[in-house]
């Protein structure tokens, strides 16, 4: 029996050795990416630290939440626009709503005492989004009106100069 002749190997041509390394490459930035992602995600989610509440029961700490987004929505107007009523709204949560992990681990023994923090961190976003909302709205207005104060009811509320 005769063999089958050997064929001769034919070379890999530049182009196909380069489509397969830029493919590696691109499968490899694509990997690498989902594997950060997954990774800092998980990090966030399950080895990440949060405070102890310092309430001592559980409506204590629905109690001062509440009381930490009425403050903040009282917090937000002023006359520097959407950035400035977003910072004063998120400083005036504070030092309650970095106990809000806290609270909710008192309160996860009771099925309406979780809807209750539900509903209160639900009302903080939507007074967020409110306040957003009215400084992109009002902030304009606002400015327009202090103008008025400043120069116009300034100059007429002066008392007169002279004996």
């Amino acid at each position: 029996m005769d063999a089958a002749p050997e064929r001769p190997k034919r070379p890999v041509s530049a182009r196909r050795r380069g489509r397969t390394v830029a493919g590696a490459i691109y499968y490899g930035i694509i990997g690498a990416t989902c594997l950060a992602g997954t990774i800092q995600i998980s990090v966030q989610v399950f080895f990440t630290e949060h405070p102890p509440s310092p309430y001592g029961a559980c409506h204590e700490g629905l109690r001062a939440l509440i009381g930490a987004v009425d403050r903040a929505r009282a917090a937000a107007p002023g006359t520097d626009g959407e950035d400035g009523a977003i910072a004063r709204f998120r400083a005036a949560l504070e030092p309650e709503w970095q106990y809000f992990e806290g609270v909710a681990t008192t309160c996860k023994a009771s099925a309406k005492d979780k809807g209750a923090l539900d509903a209160i961190e639900r009302l903080r976003y939507a007074e967020e989004h409110a306040a957003r909302r009215e400084a992109s709205d009002l902030a304009p207005l606002r400015r327009q009106v202090q103008e008025i104060v400043n120069t116009d009811l300034a100059k007429a509320s002066a008392p007169p100069k002279g004996p």
